[in-house]
């Protein structure tokens, strides 16, 4: 006993040790991607393995779904893969479990439950810069399923993904200007600009163009961002040019802009008389001094006044003799000195003949300015000016009047905002000074404001990711403070940096000129209809990769088999790519939510493959290589059929108050069963009736529309109707009991054909006779009931039966026995117990021999 349970062990343990080597099989193996040697090659005909979901070159550290296909092979849908990579991770991802990762990321193979399967999906997250092409090497089996390794077959291939090296997106600089505006001669320009770049690469060999009347000094004449005073001269027009560089690639061009280099106004000393305190026999004589920077010829005009009047003789005269003086005169010079374009004045001193006491001599005001000398609307005006006093008085008060077309305004200020000012306008401003004692003479000066350029802001391509089948727009912001309206703006394209030169002016790019990988650049100047705007806007777009699509032209949503010739559901799936790009894609047919694997990659599903009710999904699974997969999917609703009501009347007869048989068996469903059957009608006295199941019993009189309706399994319904007229059916008639000797004889009448009569006491059936007379022999007297119930084909007639109710039977027979009826009970009694007695002590004996 105990050797044969040592050998029972020693056989479960060693079935225990083959369970891991089973489950390797249908669990995958990892590093196996040259396939195995525990699988056969006997498989008939040759495998196919794809790999799906990898892009034509991998972005750096970038999640990837990656799909493994076998196809072609043994028949079914069984089959296994191992998968190496020697770069990146792979991961399971989420979903059916189908797939598991060894512990370093770097195979995959099937999972248990994967061996069902001949697709399989996990993901691999792709390498740091720098680590080149990878390569992924796999072997797909297809199988029969049987359990063992013989009959499938295996094949493996290599697919190199290289490693995509970013483009560099070029510069870009915005905001350039050259300034100041006005710039005289003795001026330096100075050249400002905003440097920016998509990746943030810093400024590298950036270019910038200096011009002079439209020509483009060498290399080397104007270093650093400034242009020295000693290079300009009135009247030249500068303006530079920026392409900006990150050390890769240069960005747009821009143009700053144009500066004419003014007039720089000549300076005059303030003018002298000698001798300063003459008597009446010296001449009076001026001395002066004069520049100018543009070394422009300069006139030079002479006035002098006698006691506060001008004495034209002596114009442009440089000494008055002394003849013309006399004792006690007042005299004083005025020089003024001009360019052509600007002028300055100054006077002397006033002094007198023949005295020594100098008398005062008023303030002056020179050089008033207002600032910029072009304003517009956006610009306040300032007002600046120079005083002197000969007798170097102190300036104790100014009194300041500024003219807006002539008119006084209440401006009184140095500054005059912006916000007082409208284009076209003309604002004068006049000054004068006081010494305490005496007033200068008003001093003007004006200035016409001009238009205002318009501003542009948030200037944006659309759309902001932008494919290949996208035609390309612009929108921004416009103002003007001048409420001028927009007029068309100044707009140039730029293809990877170089300028289109076709599309000037153009507000929309059509999709057949962009390519995937392009970078697109809009320069934008808003126009009032009078000027540009200072600067341009850009705004720059990278064509990225279009996405495929996929359609099916003709996929029902409803489909059935019921009553037609169709042989199954095909589709014609269409793929289009706006790269053309070639297309990876894999089809999956759902059933009711669960994937029917056998389906993969097929167009056509036959009919047998459908039910009534079911839902189905066509799922195509696609990508470019460059995107992520995308899905599309189709549902499928597989028709219920209705099914079809018949009522059957299975009575022979249709007698009024007898019972009717009727049934649904001829009803049917093409394409399931019949779960449940409802009746309706109504009785005899208009109150509604139901019942279920498939045949059924009714009792009715007269005509009765009776209603059937049928569900199939899936809930739908049909319903027909039937109308049943019955007609009057045989009776029994003139029954009578009469007691005799002990006996009850009855007898009757009828009125039908050849019939079986059901004898009923009180309720009880007690006999059946072909007779239309019996006798009974009843063993208790006393009231009683007798029913006669004629039987024709089976079927009890209850209209057609007759009852005598309360007859008083009178017997006195005995039975045979000589005992009475409750003589009969208590022997009865006396047998049960004497039973109990004796099951009882045979069940205490047998505990004994226990």
């Amino acid at each position: 006993m105990g050797q044969r349970r040592v050998i029972v062990a020693i056989l479960m343990v060693s079935i225990l040790l083959l369970v891991p080597a089973i489950q390797g099989y249908e669990g995958g193996v990892y590093n196996q991607a040259s396939g195995c040697n525990c699988h056969s090659q006997s498989g008939t005909s040759p495998a196919s393995v794809s790999i799906s979901g990898l892009p034509a070159s991998y972005d750096v550290n970038k999640l990837y779904q990656v799909t493994v296909s076998v196809s072609g092979g043994v028949s079914g849908s069984n089959g296994g893969f191992s998968l190496e990579v020697d770069k990146g991770t792979l991961s399971t991802g989420f979903g059916l479990m189908l797939v598991n990762v060894n512990s370093q990321g770097n195979s995959a193979t099937h999972s248990i439950t994967g061996s069902s399967y001949r697709s399989w999906s996990f993901e691999w997250t792709s390498p740091a810069a720098g680590a080149g092409t990878v390569n992924f090497e796999v072997a797909g089996m297809t199988t029969n399923g049987n359990s063992q390794n013989s009959g499938d077959r295996w094949v493996t291939d290599v697919v190199q993904v290289p490693e995509n090296i970013p483009v560099n997106n070029p510069p870009s600089a915005s905001n350039v200007m050259l300034s100041p505006t006005d710039a005289k001669t003795a001026e330096s320009l100075t050249l400002s600009y905003t440097y920016s770049d998509p990746d943030n690469d810093p400024q590298s060999g950036t270019e910038i163009t200096w011009y002079r009347d439209s020509q483009a000094l060498p290399s080397g004449t104007i270093t650093g961002l400034t242009v020295p005073p000693s290079q300009t001269t009135k009247g030249q027009d500068w303006y530079a040019t920026v392409r900006p560089s990150d050390g890769v690639d240069y960005g747009a061009l821009q143009t700053s802009n144009t500066v004419t280099i003014e007039n720089t106004p000549p300076t005059l000393a303030a003018p002298e008389i000698t001798p300063p305190a003459p008597d009446g026999s010296e001449d009076l004589a001026v001395s002066y001094s004069v520049s100018d920077d543009d070394q422009d010829s300069l006139t030079i005009e002479i006035h002098w006044y006698l006691d506060g009047v001008l004495v034209t003789e002596f114009n442009n005269d440089t000494t008055v003799p002394s003849i013309a003086t006399r004792e006690g005169d007042e005299w004083r010079v005025e020089v003024s000195v001009s360019d052509g374009e600007d002028f300055e004045t100054r006077s002397s001193q006033i002094i007198t003949i023949g005295q020594t006491i100098q008398p005062n001599n008023p303030p002056e005001v020179t050089s008033p300015t207002i600032s910029p000398s072009l304003p517009t609307t956006l610009n306040d005006l300032f007002l600046t000016y120079n005083t002197q006093d000969l007798d170097g008085d102190q300036i104790i008060a100014t009194q300041i009047e500024w003219r807006m077309d002539n008119t006084l305004t209440v401006e009184s200020s140095t500054i005059v905002q912006s916000s007082a000012t409208q284009r076209g306008q003309i604002w004068s401003a006049s000054i004068r000074v006081s010494d305490g004692i005496d007033w200068s003479v008003w001093s003007s000066v004006d200035v016409t404001i001009m238009n205002s350029a318009p501003v542009i802001g948030d200037l944006q391509l659309a759309p902001t990711n932008s494919y290949t089948n996208d035609s390309l727009s612009f929108t921004y912001a416009y103002s003007d403070f001048d409420d001028d309206a927009m007029a068309p703006p100044t707009i140039t394209w730029y293809k990877n940096s170089v300028e289109q030169t076709d599309l000037l002016n153009q507000n929309t790019i059509p999709s057949s000129l962009t390519n995937k990988g392009e970078n697109w650049t809009v320069s934008v100047y808003g126009n009032d209809g009078t000027d540009l705007s200072i600067e341009p806007l850009q705004s720059s777009v990278l064509i990225q990769n279009s996405n495929p699509s996929v359609i099916i032209e003709e996929i029902p949503l409803n489909i059935s088999f019921v009553d037609n010739q169709a042989l199954g559901l095909t589709i014609l799936p269409e793929f289009t790519d706006a790269d053309n790009d070639q297309i990876n894609f894999q089809i999956s047919w759902l059933r009711n939510g669960f994937r029917e694997g056998s389906l993969d990659n097929l167009t056509f599903v036959a009919a047998q493959y459908f039910g009534a009710g079911q839902s189905w999904t066509c799922q195509i699974t696609f990508d470019d290589s460059d995107a992520q997969p995308q899905v599309e999917t189709w549902e499928i609703n597989v028709d219920n059929v209705e099914p079809i009501a018949n009522i059957n009347i299975q009575s022979a007869n249709l007698w009024s108050g007898e019972l009717i048989v009727i049934n649904a068996t001829q009803s049917y469903d093409l394409d399931g069963i019949i779960s449940n059957y409802y009746w309706q009608w109504d009785d005899n006295f208009g109150n509604p009736m139901s019942s279920e199941g498939e045949i059924i019993s009714i009792i009715t009189t007269g005509t009765t529309i009776i209603s059937l309706t049928v569900e199939d399994d899936l809930g739908s319904i049909a319903t027909t109707t039937r109308s049943l007229q019955t007609t009057q059916g045989p009776t029994i008639s003139a029954l009578a009991a009469q007691n005799d000797d002990g006996e009850v004889d009855l007898n009757w009448q009828w009125d039908g054909e050849q019939a079986t009569f059901l004898i009923l006491r009180n309720n009880f059936q007690i006999d059946e006779t072909n007779e239309l007379k019996f006798s009974d022999s009843p063993t208790v007297a006393g009231s009683t009931n007798y029913t006669v119930i004629p039987v024709i084909d089976g079927q009890q007639l209850v209209a057609g039966s007759m009852t005598i109710s309360d007859f008083e039977v009178d017997t006195t027979v005995e039975s045979a026995s000589g005992l009475s009826e409750t003589g009969g009970f208590y022997l009865g009694l006396l047998f049960l117990a004497v039973s109990i007695l004796i099951t009882a002590q045979g069940l205490l004996q047998r505990r004994d021999k226990d």
